[in-house]
């Protein structure tokens, strides 16, 4: 007969939880996620920083090709994402679950248990966060910030009188980047009296004139594809819409790009439509004045000092100073505004404010607070245990 240890042995999931809670695999997965760090490091000078980001750090796996003279080969490796799911997983199977509990692991198990929490902050930012750009002139108002790199399709509709602008379709980015020339996808809503059929997305295109006739030409004009920049807000889209009526009336064709002045507008009966590519938006829950911008300089340099913005803000008619500079951001119902940078022409100076909406924006402190309240405990312990064994007088020997 078998023994009840050769039968857990031989379990599955014995087996299994033994796999994600071994040593052996943190060891790897840590390996692992520094191989991954350098690699998406080294590649923001190539690809930018949020295609290096997207491909490393927040995908499941990814193909680097390694370079060896004039051969490439490509080696698969797990994403960043990946990584640190297993290694969320492996501290909850060995360092929580599966580690002695007592009173001398107790600053261990603060100590994983705030890493882990870490972990989940990391996901949940990657989730829900939003971060874009409200740039103000002196004396002007708003409460819009937009997306760095997030891309839309915003069908809006008036009525007679040019009223409304309402949103009544938004097509998220993730639903026609991979829309190339020669692939298409048609969008609808109940909402809407026509159907959309985008293709020809890029990611960088100017609209120039072009003589020759073809599906992607319209009106003389078409998109020329340039290189894409690394930084991806000097991106400007570009992508073709057919508007087609759900009646069997007119078809209408326009290209969209990002730096187009007005927005397509066409009309079906009394109403009228208009359809543009555009930066996703979010309102804030208040309104922000730029009063003053200030900018010191290093002595002798064009090296910025200091950033400093005095604004007022605006909440349900109340106003309300406010100083926010490099260093020194403000907070407010879950939203943080940075100084992020400036420009000045001709309409004056321009303060340009990172806003972020994070729910697990405070997480990541409280996880380093944690964990070093942990360790201290846990180093605490043991010294008091080895001064206890230092100062402990030894015993003379019997005659």
């Amino acid at each position: 007969m078998s023994s009840p240890s050769s039968r857990s042995t031989a379990n599955p999931f014995v087996l299994l939880f033994r796999f994600f809670s071994s040593f052996g695999l943190a060891v790897t997965v840590l390996s692992l996620l520094l191989v991954i760090t350098l690699l998406g490091t080294l590649s923001q000078s190539d690809i930018g920083l949020l295609d290096s980001q997207r491909k490393y750090f927040d995908s499941w796996s990814v193909i680097h090709d390694f370079h060896v003279g004039s051969t490439v080969i490509p080696i698969w490796l797990p994403g960043g994402m990946a990584l640190m799911m297993l290694l969320f997983v492996n501290m909850a199977c060995g360092a929580v679950i599966r580690m002695r509990k007592g009173w001398k692991t107790i600053g261990v198990l603060i100590s994983h248990l705030s890493i882990m929490f870490m972990l989940a902050a990391g996901y949940v930012s990657y989730l829900f966060k939003t971060e874009g750009a409200l740039p103000l002139f002196e004396g002007q108002s708003g409460d819009l910030y937009q997306s760095y790199h997030d891309r839309v399709i915003e069908v809006r509709k008036f009525d007679a009188e040019g009223k409304g602008e309402a949103t009544t379709l938004m097509i998220p980015m993730e639903d026609f980047m991979d829309l190339e020339p020669g692939k298409a996808r048609t969008f609808y809503s109940k909402d809407l009296p026509f159907e959309l059929l985008v293709t020809g997305y890029q990611r960088n295109a100017q609209v120039v004139p072009k003589q020759e006739e073809g599906a992607s030409v319209i009106d003389g004009f078409g998109i020329q594809p340039v290189r894409v920049e690394t930084t991806d807000e000097q991106n400007l889209s570009a992508l073709v819409v057919t508007v087609t009526q759900k009646d069997g009336g007119a078809v209408e064709r326009a290209i969209l790009w990002e730096a187009a002045f007005e927005p397509f507008t066409m009309k079906t009966g009394k109403e009228a439509y208009t359809l543009s590519l555009t930066r996703r938006k979010w309102k804030l829950p208040f309104a922000l004045r730029l009063e003053d911008f200030q900018r010191e300089l290093h002595p002798g340099t064009e090296k910025p000092k200091r950033y400093t913005s005095h604004v007022t803000k605006i909440d349900n008619g109340t106003e309300q100073p406010q100083v926010i500079t490099m260093n020194v951001p403000m907070r407010d119902r879950g939203f943080v505004l940075y100084q992020a940078s400036f420009s000045q022409g001709t309409s004056g100076e321009q303060s340009v404010f990172t806003v972020a909406s994070n729910p697990s924006d405070q997480w990541p402190l409280w996880s380093c607070i944690a964990v070093a309240f942990g360790l201290t405990i846990h180093f605490v312990m043991h010294l008091v245990q080895f001064l206890k064994r230092t100062l402990k007088p030894k015993e003379k020997a019997s005659a």
